[in-house]
């Protein structure tokens, strides 16, 4: 069965059909990145499969990184569990409750990673949605004299691990930080994206405070409308890739009382946005 791409009823994303997981070749690798780059987040709808064939199914889309923080829920050192299960009163995955506000994965590193691929195994009966933004396309609706003012334009990004609301960051004096374009650019593509986020943009560079501020705000503002976001409703056997260069995401509250449980492969970048 040939590979098929529905495109969401919304701004961005597409479900993949007619995939055989188990039987990923070279043809269909090829055929799911150029899905990727067009649609910015693709979803399978299947059964829950092996960590070895969730790692092959990333590789579709480039290098994939080991984990930063190990569970004894994964056996494969690439695999990151997000989960809200405890044992022993203490969590077994990442991120584990509640709400996290709009953000891109690593923006506050040098080099932040290319792309992230999740798979549900457990999933609440409601809530726990990931949102997915598309930042191409806030970025061509932003009046053209703010896309010019934007030209050129660094922003200063920061995270403290774990946190999922800017207010709340408490930065030690070794926490991560890195400098990244306002707008950036998807080589392959050649189309320019908004490259700011709430949870970790602190503050745009050359401006003054208030200008910053002022700037960023509305910003982020621009980028959350509903106009450019997709909402992800997790079913059981769900595995989602998205395009972290283009597409920021964030994620609902659900019921912790609830459990909540995904593995994640993560796809690494050789080279700083520009």
């Amino acid at each position: 069965m040939a590979l098929s791409f529905i495109p969401f009823d919304a701004p961005l994303g597409a479900r993949v059909t007619g995939l055989d997981i188990t039987r990923l070749g070279p043809d269909e690798a090829g055929q799911l990145y150029d899905a990727w780059l067009k649609y910015h987040v693709l979803v399978i709808h299947g059964p829950i499969v092996s960590e070895d064939q969730l790692v092959d199914f990333g590789a579709c889309f480039g290098k994939i990184e080991n984990a930063r923080r190990r569970s004894s829920l994964a056996s494969r050192p690439e695999i990151m569990v997000i989960s809200n299960i405890r044992e022993n009163g203490q969590t077994v995955g990442a991120l584990p409750d509640g709400e996290l506000t709009f953000h891109y994965d690593r923006i506050h590193q040098k080099v932040p990673n290319k792309a992230g691929v999740l798979h549900a195994l457990e999933v609440p009966d409601a809530g726990g949605e990931t949102l997915f933004a598309d930042m191409c396309l806030a970025y061509e609706t932003l009046p053209a004299d703010t896309r010019k003012r934007l030209d050129g334009l660094t922003a200063l990004n920061t995270y403290e691990y774990g946190q999922t609301h800017a207010e709340n960051k408490k930065l030690a004096q070794d926490a991560p930080t890195a400098v990244h374009p306002v707008v950036r650019t998807v080589p392959e593509t050649g189309r320019k994206a908004l490259f700011v986020c709430r949870l970790m943009t602190d503050r745009i560079l050359g401006l003054s405070e208030t200008e910053s501020r002022e700037l960023l705000d509305s910003l982020c503002d621009h980028a959350e409308d509903e106009r450019f976001v997709y909402a992800h409703r997790w079913q059981a056997g769900d595995i989602l890739v998205w395009d972290n260069r283009c597409a920021m995401h964030a994620r609902r509250d659900f019921d912790g009382s609830q459990r909540r449980l995904m593995k994640r492969v993560t796809v690494g970048e050789s080279r700083a946005p520009q």
